[in-house]
């Protein structure tokens, strides 16, 4: 087993643990501190006056009162979260090597990932990652030191109290360290595993190839290169005659067919192997990085980011399936946008030029709710094929390229799919209106577009909380530090 092997296998190991028991599953890294603030407020509550049950039955026995048996419990869950802290923090640093290891095969297979876009982002919140988790350790263990030292000079003192309350403010600041961490987690064991840590830097205006575009978008650079290097290998294994770009979309159109639940897998089988060799449906569909559970995970993502892509789409496949006539003769055009707005709205517009001229169109949105408040683009449209668009109803499913899926395939092909970013500048309701005119300024197609703009709520709440968490933190060690201070020179 080489060195790579052995640190992928101790990464999947601590994963297991951390994933079950520590971070998810249980959360013993939140529910543990958060008891050890209950132990250390009851000591605080009972200094000086312990229960009349603890003084005649116990405290003879131990020999200690019920404030410091308290703190004794709390210093003991207290090691607990610094040992699940520091399994955690192992955990990232094994994923962080094996991060490392990837990218400098990668480099020595001529793939370069470090040139990619998003690669800083994802190697930069994995070291800001260990970083926060080393600092919310520290302050773990310096709880921990308080805590053993008011509990070994007495809990029922001044200082005791002090002590206390400093021990409970880095506790709390440690909690707040570890919640700033969680809003995107990452690993190194699942294919996907660093998808939900990438941002999308950026992503093309135009989409050449539909699918192809948007799912290659989404990767993380290390998963973007495989996923070049199983194009290649799709490219392969083309049949003769089929061109590459519409083996690709028609490819990727399957697999989200597939994730829909819409094609079984003896249909699948029998439209990759109209665009594939036998060997290469084969090679497809049991591929050890590109499984099914890979593809799942690529449209959950995608269709959660991107919902407004994903509607447009199906309305073209419903549209197409019951041979509905478009609004104008010769020029398809549809538009969308997601209902909630957080970060930013994606606007979709598909355009397809039914006629055999070439044509120029000029989109207009505009909105007093977003960032560009006017946006005008202009469109070349080439001539498109008439015959992707029939009058009558497509079946679902048949032999060539006259199905819904080929038909597909060919207008997102000779169709123009714009994606343009907008950004909301304020919260509540919006509108939008899209004007398409030609270049003259006539009107062809006008709608207006109301949507909710929003905070993402679980990033929200999970930011708020730690930064809660620190201020409350720090008030309470300034306060402890403050009145000791108080106290040192007042008995000088």
């Amino acid at each position: 087993m080489s060195r790579l092997d052995e640190i992928r296998a101790k990464e999947e190991k601590f994963h297991g643990i951390d994933s079950q028991f520590l971070t998810e599953g249980l959360r013993l890294v939140l529910l543990l501190p958060a008891f050890s603030l209950l132990f250390f407020f009851g000591a605080w509550a009972y200094k000086g006056t312990s229960p009349e049950w603890w003084l005649k039955n116990i405290e003879p026995s131990v020999g200690f009162d019920f404030a410091t048996s308290l703190t004794l419990m709390a210093i003991t869950i207290l090691l607990g979260f610094c040992t699940g802290l520091n399994i955690h923090r192992h955990r990232v640093r094994l994923t962080r090597m094996v991060f490392r290891a990837e990218v400098a095969a990668a480099e020595e297979a001529h793939r370069p990932v470090t040139s990619m876009h998003g690669y800083a982002s994802v190697a930069g919140l994995i070291s800001r990652t260990m970083a926060s988790h080393n600092t919310a350790l520290w302050l773990g263990v310096l709880a921990t030191i308080l805590a053993s030292i008011v509990a070994y000079l007495d809990s029922d003192s001044e200082i005791g109290q002090r002590g206390l309350l400093a021990s409970a403010a880095l506790v709390t600041m440690a909690i707040g360290q570890h919640l700033s961490t969680r809003n995107r987690k990452f690993n190194m064991v699942t294919n996907d595993g660093l998808l939900t840590a990438y941002s999308p830097p950026l992503h093309p205006s135009t989409l050449e190839m539909v699918f192809y575009d948007m799912l290659r978008t989404q990767m993380d650079p290390l998963l973007c290169s495989k996923f070049d290097d199983f194009i290649l290998d799709i490219e392969e294994h083309i049949r003769t005659g089929v061109e590459r770009e519409f083996a690709r979309e028609k490819f990727l159109m399957l697999m989200h067919r597939r994730y829909k639940g819409s094609l079984d897998r003896s249909t699948t089988n029998i439209e990759l192997s109209e665009i594939l060799t036998d060997e290469g449906v084969i090679e497809m569909l049991g591929h050890d990085v590109f499984t099914e559970r890979l593809w799942d995970s690529l449209f959950d993502q995608s269709m959660n980011s991107y919902p407004a892509f994903y509607r447009l789409i199906e309305r073209l496949e419903q549209d197409l399936s019951i041979g509905r006539k478009p609004d104008m003769p010769d020029l398809l055009f549809d538009v969308d946008l997601e209902n909630i707005v957080t970060e930013r709205a994606n606007l979709f517009c598909y355009f397809h030029n039914l006629s055999d001229k070439e044509r120029q169109v000029v989109l207009r949105v505009n909105s007093p709710d977003f960032r560009p408040h006017d946006l005008s683009l202009r469109y070349n449209l080439k001539p498109g094929q008439r015959s992707w668009w029939p009058d009558e109803v497509v079946p679902l499913s048949s032999d060539g390229d006259d199905d819904q899926l080929g038909r597909m395939s060919g207008l997102l092909q000779d169709g123009t799919l714009a994606w343009q970013n907008l950004l909301p500048e304020k919260t509540g309701e919006a509108t939008l209106g899209i004007r398409l005119e030609n270049v003259s300024g006539d009107l062809l197609v006008g709608r207006q577009i109301n949507v909710r703009v929003r905070p993402e709520f679980v990033n929200w709440l999970r930011n708020t909380s730690s930064l809660t968490a620190y201020l409350v933190g720090s008030i309470g060690l300034a306060g402890a530090i403050i009145l000791q201070l108080i106290a040192v020179l007042s008995s000088t």
